[in-house]
């Protein structure tokens, strides 16, 4: 974690504690094991009516379009024995703060807004107005850092590659490299080796570039929000897409994507990463009409890795699963699927093999 980054944590923390402390016969014990981790530390509250563990998951900004992400996150993350997540976070909104609480979630913010709930510590402290956040988004999870993240999720081994190539790769300036590895070293995700560079830390780089991917990636991506036109359904979208002259340069994602690919679902919606040079002649082709409220989103893709390199359905190109994964992780209805593309496709991308191997 840079140091800015892990500056702007602490005083999240500190923003948060500072209500819980004020909570009458409240103390707490703390301790950190880890910033910019899944958890960022271990706390116990304690009192006369007891003691209660808890877990840190810090968000600096709680948003609506990551919200379920992060509600995701902390219900499927496995968590230390005998604790409970807590979200920290620079401030909640009261609909946020209803939705957390309808959804079991426990977090304070620096407002001094909280809510426990773990019996028999029953708190809920609301309508505290909003500070102003101090400080921009961390240069790592900007769009450059989070394409970059991206490749290394994708294939871990891409951390050896030139830096030539991984701009390439990642659509990124050249120049914009070596700053980027320097703070993913800084962040702890990226060490030297005696034979170059390895990604570390895998699961807490996905739950970050998830939420960078929803919040900031991916509205740059944006195209079009399209409807398909009333004589056509959504299932029949793949057969116009294969007709489409220029079906090559569509990758199929989203809902869809993940439909083709595990063949357990059935998808309300579709992701097409399409070049912005041919969304219109695409737009054509496929009977796609600009709407807001439309089932299709138009991505354009980014770098020259977007395009998942297993298995193809009925002649369509298919999104890497990574991206897929993170089109569909914040939509319940789609859970047990993200989980099964999550498990079949990322983890063994996730999972350290020299690590493991030590462990045998």
């Amino acid at each position: 974690m840079t140091n800015k980054a892990k500056q702007r944590d602490e005083q999240i923390i500190y923003g948060c504690m500072k209500a819980i402390r004020s909570l009458p016969g409240c103390q707490i014990d703390f301790v950190i094991k880890k910033l910019g981790g899944p958890f960022a530390g271990t706390i116990k509250l304690g009192g006369d009516w007891g003691e209660k563990y808890y877990y840190l998951k810090v968000v600096p900004k709680l948003s609506p379009s990551i919200a379920d992400l992060v509600i995701h996150q902390l219900k499927t993350t496995p968590a230390p024995a005998d604790c409970a997540p807590l979200l920290l976070t620079h401030y909640v909104n009261p609909s946020l703060a209803a939705k957390l609480k309808q959804k079991k979630i426990e977090f304070a913010d620096c407002a001094g807004n909280l809510l426990l709930h773990q019996t028999p510590l029953y708190v809920e402290i609301g309508g505290q107005r909003h500070q102003p956040v101090t400080g921009g988004l961390d240069r790592l999870f900007r769009p450059a850092g989070l394409k970059l993240i991206y490749l290394f999720l994708r294939n871990p081994q891409t951390a050896n590659a030139t830096y030539r190539v991984l701009a390439d790769d990642a659509g990124i300036a050249l120049g914009a490299i070596g700053d980027l590895l320097k703070e993913l070293e800084k962040r702890g995700n990226l060490i030297k080796t005696g034979t170059g560079r390895k990604l570390v830390a895998r699961e807490d780089l996905l739950q970050r570039w998830q939420l960078g991917y929803l919040e900031t990636l991916r509205p740059r991506m944006m195209l079009q929000q399209c409807s398909l036109h009333e004589d056509y359904t959504l299932q029949q979208l793949p057969e116009l897409i294969s007709r489409a002259s220029n079906r090559d340069s569509v990758l199929v994602g989203g809902q869809l994507g993940a439909a083709l690919l595990t063949k357990q679902l059935e998808p309300e919606s579709a992701t097409l990463y399409v070049p912005s040079q041919l969304q219109l002649k695409l737009m054509l082709q496929l009977h796609l009409t600009p709407d807001p409220d439309g089932e299709i989103s138009l991505l354009a893709p980014f770098g020259q890795q977007n395009l998942w390199i297993g298995r193809q359905p009925a002649e369509l190109n298919l999104a890497d699963p990574l991206l897929t994964y993170a089109e569909l992780a914040s939509n319940n209805r789609c859970a047990k699927v993200a989980d099964k593309i999550y498990r079949q496709h990322l983890l063994p991308r996730l999972i350290d093999q020299n690590a493991a191997d030590s462990t045998i």
